[in-house]
């Protein structure tokens, strides 16, 4: 039995405030970072004193702030209910219901490992905008609270007070990405989103960087021609082509940094209920996936990634609006034969030859080509500002023009809607491929989405709202997705599976 107990008003780890000062000092340079070039600026020097007092004392005042929160930030069981006390002047007191408990999931960042404490983040489904982060608290006392708050949650069927009398089965571990395969994710990133952030980074603060570095000879005389020249880069497309592939290196750099700081040692241990995936090098985090509570997940591969067999898993589980991207669940290098496990686990599906496949109208091609038209010409409005030669201009649409055509091509190809048994699987991408799969019974509601150009050209668009998101199946013939809507509203009506 837990020698701790919940039933009284009780405060984090004392620890928790240098984590919150941590915090709060990051959100600073988080909100203050645009300026931090300019205080190695000569041009500055005066004023040098005065941002560093100015830092100082923001820093002396978080602090206490720190403290504050530490002191007026307690929690506890009562009842059905998760409690939640918070704040000095404005008071706030949020009280959740056990049943509507997410998953209750562990993070330790570097700074917690090394004072010894665990945060936890608990999750809520169906609500708006209630999600608790508990900062630092012992390890014990984490693993006791998450007990107790599973162990608080009321059945809601048959099914669920029938597996509370099964016999809980051991932990057990069905995936480990080993460190081959991490490579092999790092290898098959998207770079170019890394390679365009580099840039835009490199030529807001050109000038200061020029500055910081001017002491390094090398280094300095090489970024000195870049800032002075900047109207040669962009006016030469070799130039351009030799930037690019200096950039792209840079990224695929940054791109496998990421990927080992985030996806570092991540394993899946089944769970009764789920799954539990851990992951991150300095950053460490453990998050549990109920089954019955996962609305839908993505499948994510591209032409390097199919070579190399492996794929990356996104998984969408019923949760807050709040709930942030990067604390979404992904199991990267993920192999066919595990995703097919993994399909079968969370959607008993499994691939049948019954498929009836729907596919967009024609109109998703023709509008598809509109906007890119368009861009385009956005692209050769830029092109003519920074004064391309004719041979330049001419060379560049030839090589943009064909792309952007394969572009739209590729993704309507790679545009379907399945519908296989209980499950819908919902297939887009370009370059690379996307899919989708959810049990459709999960549905909350559909909309009928229908421009006036659309109504004439007869082509509706469905969004299908789960727990997770929205889900579009765009420029769908009428009869199409009136079929599609009639199959999903049936099941949803005639189904008596919990969807959270």
């Amino acid at each position: 039995m837990s020698n701790y107990s919940f039933d009284e008003l009780g405060r984090q780890s004392p620890k928790g405030i240098v984590i919150n000062y941590g915090v709060l000092l990051y959100k600073l340079v988080k909100s203050f970072w645009v300026f931090i070039p300019i205080v190695f600026s000569d041009s500055i020097d005066n004023k040098l004193n005065y941002i560093l007092g100015l830092l100082g004392i923001l820093a002396l005042v978080l602090l206490i702030v720190a403290v504050v929160q530490y002191l007026y930030f307690k929690f506890k069981i009562d009842g059905e209910y998760f409690v939640l006390n918070q704040g000095m002047i404005f008071k706030k007191k949020t009280s959740i219901p056990l049943d509507r408990i997410q998953s209750v999931n562990f993070k330790q960042n570097l700074i917690h490992q090394l004072i010894n404490v665990t945060q936890v983040e608990i999750q809520t489904a169906g609500a708006k905008d209630i999600e608790v982060s508990i900062k630092a608290i012992s390890r014990q006392k984490a693993e006791a609270l998450k007990k107790r708050l599973e162990s608080n949650i009321v059945p809601t069927s048959l099914d669920e007070i029938k597996s509370e009398a099964v016999e809980v089965n051991e932990d057990k571990l069905i995936y480990k990405l080993s460190f081959s395969e991490l490579l092999k994710v790092s290898f098959s990133e998207n770079h170019i989103r890394s390679f365009f952030w580099i840039v835009a980074i490199f030529f807001s603060f050109s000038y200061q960087i020029r500055d910081f570095f001017k002491g390094l000879d090398f280094v300095g005389e090489a970024i000195n021609y870049v800032v002075d020249n900047k109207s040669l880069f962009t006016g030469s497309l070799l130039l351009l082509g030799f930037a690019f592939i200096i950039g792209l290196i840079i990224s695929i750099i940054v791109s496998f940094a990421r990927v080992f700081l985030r996806h570092f040692d991540q394993n899946v241990v089944k769970r009764n209920d789920g799954i539990q995936v851990s992951e991150g090098l300095f950053t460490r985090r453990e998050d549990v996936l109920k089954i019955k509570k996962i609305q839908y997940s993505v499948t994510v591969t591209n032409p390097v990634k199919q070579k190399l067999g492996i794929q990356t898993i996104k998984i969408r589980q019923a949760g807050s609006a709040k709930t942030k991207k990067k604390k979404l669940v992904q199991l990267v290098g993920v192999k066919n034969e595990f995703l097919s496990k993994l399909n079968e686990l969370f959607f008993n599906y499994r691939p049948s030859d019954t498929k009836e496949t729907f596919k967009p109208s024609r109109y998703y091609l023709f509008r598809m080509f509109v906007r890119t038209f368009i861009l385009l010409i956005l692209l050769n409005c830029i092109i003519f500002l920074n004064q391309f030669s004719a041979m330049n201009w001419v060379l560049a649409n030839a090589l943009i023009i064909p792309i952007a055509i394969i572009m739209v091509l590729l993704k309507f190809k790679k545009t379907y809607f399945d519908f296989d048994g209980k499950t819908l699987l919902i297939g887009s991408g370009k370059i690379g491929t996307i899919t989708t799969v959810i049990e459709y019974f999960k549905t909350q509601n559909i909309t009928y989405s229908q421009s006036f150009i659309q109504k004439r050209r007869g082509v509706v668009t469905l969004k299908l709202q789960t727990a997770s998101g929205v889900i579009k199946l765009p420029c769908l013939h009428e009869e199409d997705a009136r079929t599609i809507q009639e199959r999903i509203v049936s099941e949803v009506e005639s189904s008596t599976k919990d969807w959270i």
